[in-house]
């Protein structure tokens, strides 16, 4: 399945994979020109082919137990794709196509605690691949593929250590996203990564109960800054993680049951600045 395109190439993942564009607090997220996707089992390529071209073990922060990563990097033509959080199956020098192996996903120590296995990808210039920044824009397909919540209904399906998954009791047509705006589907970790986005070009949002300013950015999104907290059956929840090809929310924060049925409200914050991003 086709969902995104960049510089002339397609992502594509199995389709029981569900990815997010805009659900991390890293600056290639933000910018647009990332993808996590979180496959079901090992971790694939996404691209037609490409050939290994370098594998980095890396230090993460100090404050966390997990203290290594990997950095894949492989060569497609004049670009290179950067790849995360993927412990390799194959070496420097081989060659790989769509849907090859190339590794086991792991727990990162960039992840938070609340984090799903899953792998990082971008699409950049070969001249300095590692970099945190300068990544290429990827243009996300707006797929159909999950029903959107009508109203702020949920129930809760799955408790996990560091969150619970929550779906809609009440459901519409179906979108990229869970939650949709105008059609227009949305997507983040809301409000606990600060920002989120919405699919098209629009000079506003309306999260569940509340409207906010949006600015757009050239991958075709647009951005807005998470200036508010959510409540779950009143209670703050640290937050709601958006994906796409995810009919479940993931909630975080919170001390809920499953078969627990809990509304969600989003309650603005003040600040003297209302700028977007």
């Amino acid at each position: 399945m086709k969902i995104a395109t960049v510089r002339g190439m397609n992502f594509e993942v199995p389709n029981d994979a569900w990815w997010s564009f805009y659900n991390s607090p890293y600056p290639a997220h933000k910018l647009g020109t990332a993808v996590d996707v979180y496959f079901p089992e090992k971790a694939l390529f996404p691209l037609e082919e490409g050939i290994v071209e370098g594998i980095k073990k890396v230090r993460t922060p100090a404050h966390v137990p997990i203290r290594e990563d990997y950095v894949m990097i492989f060569r497609i033509g004049e670009f290179c794709l950067k790849v995360l959080h993927v412990k390799p199956t194959v070496k420097v020098g081989e060659k790989v196509a769509l849907g090859d192996e190339i590794g086991e996903m792991t727990v990162s120590g960039f992840y938070m605690p609340w984090s799903d296995r899953h792998v990082h990808f971008e699409l950049r210039s070969c001249e300095n691949p590692y970099r945190a920044r300068g990544a290429f824009q990827i243009r996300p397909e707006l797929l159909r593929l999950v029903p959107t919540a009508e109203g702020r209904e949920f129930e809760v399906v799955e408790r996990r250590e560091n969150y619970c998954w929550i779906v809609p009791t009440r459901r519409g047509k179906e979108n990229l996203t869970p939650i949709a705006f105008n059609d227009h589907p949305i997507e983040g970790g809301l409000p606990h990564y600060h920002y989120g986005a919405v699919f098209g070009n629009t000079e506003k949002v309306r999260v569940l109960n509340v409207e906010l300013p949006a600015q757009q950015i050239s991958s075709g999104a647009s951005i807005f800054r998470a200036d508010f907290e959510i409540m779950a059956n009143g209670e703050k929840a640290i937050g709601v993680g958006i994906y796409c090809n995810q009919e479940k929310l993931k909630l975080v924060g919170g001390n809920f049951e499953e078969g627990e049925i809990i509304v969600l409200t989003v309650f603005p914050k003040t600040r003297k600045s209302r700028r977007v991003y």
